[in-house]
């Protein structure tokens, strides 16, 4: 197995994915790539068609998926402004890959089951992993993680939601050598090839847990039988002044995803924005609905705490797997993330890329990243997503006769 990551800033579109793509031959060398995911900058929204023509008459991938985005990452660089491309391809023996796109009128027919086994071209008993890059305007994301992870429980997908657009049409969807303005766009493996899956918050809890004692869609009256307000109130006075500084900037709100743990840590919250706060009545308005019974407990985004955890998860990985390391890596990572919010670029993937060595990295800042929590898939806000792609079977690795990966088309 073997990943290589290409980057280039030349102005043009399609002379960046010519460039990239050449930096991918040269890292393959003799070996065929398999998959590649492409990436390019809000400065490149037009010759998609051309770069993607130029991307398979280079590399001659067997699978291409990507997107535009707000932000590409590729190497060791986050690339905020300016026009840039990234570019992960990745060479995978005994695998196999299995490219699919969906559109909006049929995510409205879409269910799970055999909708989804017959557009993948996977069955559930082959423990299948995604990626998975959604058009937010045009795609339900609720709708597409419920469905797949009702067709492939346990089945982990990374992936985000594609940023930078502001309307219906602005965001462009890589599909072999289709750009597509709506829908979603995916690659399942199944063979020999494993995908282990970090998803890692930007914000780390405060106070205590409370449950949700009154609430209505998606305000909340009550926390704990007390207004919520006063509760959110009570929180703050209790801080550092150091953290209460931190809160005028950003107060989140985590909601416990397994309500049957005795204790909970900094990962077992689906983090939301707080959207509203109306003292008169005490209620608080969260960014999705909230419903009696749920444990919440505020959160701050803190930089400091966003990278310990980043480290943290990819040490516990390494200590894990110490003798299979990872090849390579995608990263979706929150446009709420970045320089702005560490105050220095590039911050995620000198994580990455301290702890785990130096890998060939390619990605993209989202407005929602895709990742698991235990066997489940979930859309996050703040986080980081990683995919960390290593042999299933590190003998057949070594071995000089291995079968190449198979595409499988729709």
């Amino acid at each position: 197995m073997k990943f290589v990551s290409g980057v280039s800033d030349a102005a043009a579109l399609q002379d960046a994915a010519a460039d990239a793509a050449a930096q991918a031959v040269a890292g393959l060398g003799a070996d065929p790539c398999h998959a590649a995911f492409l990436f390019g900058s809000p400065s490149h929204r037009s010759r998609w068609v051309e770069a993607l023509a130029r991307v398979q008459d280079t590399l001659h991938p067997a699978v291409v998926i990507g997107c535009g985005s707000s932000g590409v990452i590729g190497g060791e660089h986050e690339f905020e402004s300016g026009p840039a491309v990234s570019l992960l391809a990745a060479h995978l023996p005994g695998a196999r890959v299995h490219p699919f796109a969906i559109h909006p009128e049929e995510m409205e027919l879409a269910g799970p089951g055999g909708f989804w086994m017959d557009k993948v071209g996977v069955v559930p008993s082959q423990h299948p992993s995604f990626v998975l890059i959604a058009d937010p305007f045009t795609c339900d994301p609720a709708k597409l993680l419920s469905d797949l992870n009702g067709t492939y429980p346990g089945s982990p997908i990374v992936g985000g939601l594609v940023s930078g657009g502001r309307k219906d049409g602005d965001h462009v969807l890589c599909y072999q050598r289709e750009v597509l303005r709506a829908g979603a766009v995916g690659l399942a493996f199944t063979g020999d090839v494993a995908m282990e899956t970090l998803v890692s918050t930007s914000c780390r809890p405060i106070g205590h847990p409370l449950i949700v004692t009154r609430a209505e869609e998606n305000v909340v009256w009550e926390l704990g039988g007390q207004p919520a307000v006063e509760m959110l109130r009570r929180t703050l006075m209790g801080l550092a002044p150091s953290d209460q500084a931190l809160a005028q900037r950003s107060i989140m709100v985590g909601v416990v995803i397994n309500e049957m743990k005795p204790v909970f840590g900094a990962g077992d919250f689906l983090v939301r924005p707080l959207v509203g706060i109306d003292p008169p009545s005490g209620a608080l308005a969260l960014a999705e609905p909230a419903a009696v019974g749920q444990t919440v407990q505020f959160h701050l985004q803190d930089p400091q705490a966003s990278r310990h955890e980043l480290r943290r998860l990819l040490s516990q990985h390494t200590a894990q797997t110490p003798e299979i390391p990872p090849a390579g890596a995608l990263l979706f990572t929150c446009t709420g993330r970045g320089k702005a919010f560490y105050g220095l670029p590039h911050q995620d993937t000198k994580t990455i890329r301290a702890v785990s060595g130096k890998l060939p990295v390619g990605g993209c800042f989202c407005n929602g990243e895709i990742g698991p929590v235990g066997p489940t898939n979930f859309l996050h806000g703040y986080t980081a997503s990683v995919g960390l792609f290593r042999p299933l079977n590190p003998v057949r690795e070594r071995s000089d006769a291995r079968p190449a990966a198979q595409p499988v088309g729709q």
